[in-house]
């Protein structure tokens, strides 16, 4: 598991600044509040960003105007562990260090040193977050600053983890967990190392030790805490090791449905791909798993970071598309998993002895050169395509030249179409309808249909259809015959005679036809309304869908929607 919430070591926070520059006015209320009191609020506001963000700006504002070291070193911590920017972030870890470097305090410089580490862990550089925070362990030690110095011991062990140690990282966590326990259950620091012992157990295949910590953490929390999330994750985890692959996943797609919403990418990643190797060893569906594999992968990419933890989400995407015959994304799969290995080998990181022995740098050069070659043979086999498709191309040119004069017919009969709803609707609003003439309601004497319902009723139901096609009723959706009737205090069975005996059709094509008609008045004059997607414009009219909306203006004017309204624009 990626354990990406390194910044619960440093008050664990996630508040952010915006990066928008802002002149920032300390409010009336807060301007004769004390340092001290200040960053009393700014610790008890955890689960309140907001309020919190206004505590840590509000103390950075007024450290900057003081000469005490300590206050301006804490006006820069609080500063750091509120900012999105990163590279800020390092910035003030790097003011904090040269300001209190040779200071007495019992905290400075250990505590910048901690909060560079911190962030430069966080963007995957472990040699450097190493680095420094060996150097807050000497300063936490000189210092005898216990506490101080088990947040060291959990930061050493978090990037023990990451380098595939999770064994070594065992001893220290259990010190931090044990020593939190004794203090307060209910603290930050026992939750988070309780929830960091299980990431370890599972990394350990101890899967019942990892689910008994598991247990513990869903015991103390609730689910609006940030660890239920990661705590539903883990167990799904669990599941998968424990091959109980359909509990697995439902703890899993519950953990992916909180973790989109949150900038925790990595885990979400890992969610992913557990949810893949569930369809693939439970279902056998190598489709399905492939496409959660593949959006664990985008998720690295797209966050620019290469983890140990998803080494397997890229073997398995090889796997697939080589068993899937896809030699463009084995290549592809094959350069990131290169990728990934010289990120582990950089950092030293130790992997699982299968993986080493099957996918070992040479081999996975060798398997690049191999499906390179493969890729230039079938080139080859385009070429020769290539070659057939030009003489196909040439016997089609008569083909063309043929359909080139029947498009300019077709052309101008849609402009001709476009000109007389134009005309039709010159003096009227984009959105009105075109207006039946009372001349519709008038029943011819010397018809020659038999008609078989008064008279009466039929001028009456007119007049109704009159007023809905004034009124645009056709554009609401889902209009049924029955319902129809019954809105017009009548019954179907009138309703559709007087249709088809006065509009020369069955109700359905009335609504369609006034619907298309509606379409295209507003497509003639509206410039907007043609900028729409054939789905918005079906949903807009009143059709259920585009498909029913297509056929239906298809069947009206000749023409598919895209066709006229390209034609209709020019």
């Amino acid at each position: 598991m990626k354990n990406n919430f390194l910044l619960v070591l440093l008050l664990c926070t996630t508040v952010l600044f915006s990066q928008r520059k802002e002149t920032f006015i300390i409010p009336d209320s807060l301007k004769n509040t004390s340092f001290i009191e200040l960053e009393k609020r700014f610790e008890n506001s955890f689960s309140n960003n907001k309020t919190k963000k206004l505590y840590a700006k509000t103390y950075y504002k007024k450290s900057i105007l003081q000469n005490d070291k300590i206050i301006r070193a804490n006006g820069l911590y609080l500063y750091a562990i509120s900012c999105a920017d990163d590279k800020t972030a390092l910035k003030c870890s790097d003011s904090i260090i040269a300001l209190t470097k040779n200071s007495s305090d019992f905290y400075y410089p250990a505590k910048g040193y901690i909060l560079k580490s911190s962030f430069l862990m966080k963007n995957m550089d472990l040699k450097s977050s190493l680095t420094n925070i060996l150097e807050a362990e000497k300063y936490s030690l000189k210092k005898d600053n216990i506490e101080q110095n088990l947040i060291v011991n959990q930061q050493i062990a978090l990037i023990k983890i990451e380098l595939g140690r999770p064994g070594e990282a065992l001893s220290l966590i259990k010190k931090n967990y044990d020593y939190f326990k004794s203090k307060n259950t209910n603290s930050i620091d026992y939750l988070y190392t309780t929830w960091i012992l299980s990431d370890i157990y599972i990394r350990l295949k101890e899967i019942d030790t990892a689910l008994y910590y598991i247990k513990i953490l869903q015991k103390q929390i609730k689910p609006d805490n940030r660890f239920y999330q990661y705590s539903i994750m883990y167990e799904g985890v669990c599941c998968h090791f424990k091959k109980q692959y359909t509990k697995s996943s439902i703890l899993l797609d519950k953990a992916i449905k909180m973790l989109t919403s949150g900038s925790d990418k990595l885990n979400l990643a890992i969610s992913y791909y557990y949810r893949g190797e569930n369809i693939l060893q439970h279902e056998k569906n190598i489709i399905e798993a492939q496409n959660y594999f593949e959006k664990a992968d985008s998720i690295l990419v797209k966050s620019g970071s290469n983890t140990a933890d998803l080494h397997n989400n890229c073997v398995r995407l090889i796997e697939i598309s080589k068993k899937l015959k896809q030699n463009d994304k084995q290549l592809y799969y094959l350069n990131r998993l290169i990728e990934i290995d010289s990120y582990l080998n950089q950092n030293g990181i130790i992997l699982e002895d299968h993986i080493n022995k099957n996918y070992e740098r040479p081999h996975l050069l060798s398997e690049k050169e191999k499906i390179i070659s493969k890729i230039n043979r079938e080139k080859q086999i385009y070429i020769g395509i290539v070659f057939f498709f030009f003489i196909g191309l040439g016997l089609s040119l008569f083909y063309l030249s043929k359909t080139k004069r029947e498009k300019i017919v077709y052309e101008n009969r849609v402009k001709e179409l476009v000109k007389t709803y134009q005309e039709q609707n010159k003096n009227a609003v984009i959105t009105e309808s075109i207006v039946k003439s009372e001349s519709v309601i008038e029943l011819k004497e010397n018809t020659t249909k038999t008609v078989d319902l008064p008279k009466e009723k039929a001028i009456e139901i007119l007049k109704k259809l009159e007023e809905f096609e004034k009124n645009k009723g056709y554009l609401e959706p889902n209009i049924n015959q029955i319902d129809f009737a019954r809105k017009l205090e009548t019954n179907s069975t009138y309703l559709s005679k007087t249709i088809n005996q006065y509009k020369n059709k069955n109700f359905s094509k009335y609504i369609n036809d006034l619907r298309i008609e509606h379409t295209i008045t507003r497509l003639s004059v509206d410039k907007k309304f043609r900028n729409y997607s054939i789905k918005a414009i079906s949903e807009e009219v009143g059709f259920s869908n585009s498909e029913s909306f297509s056929k239906a203006f298809l069947k009206k004017t000749g023409y598919q929607p895209s066709y006229f309204i390209k034609n209709s624009e020019k």
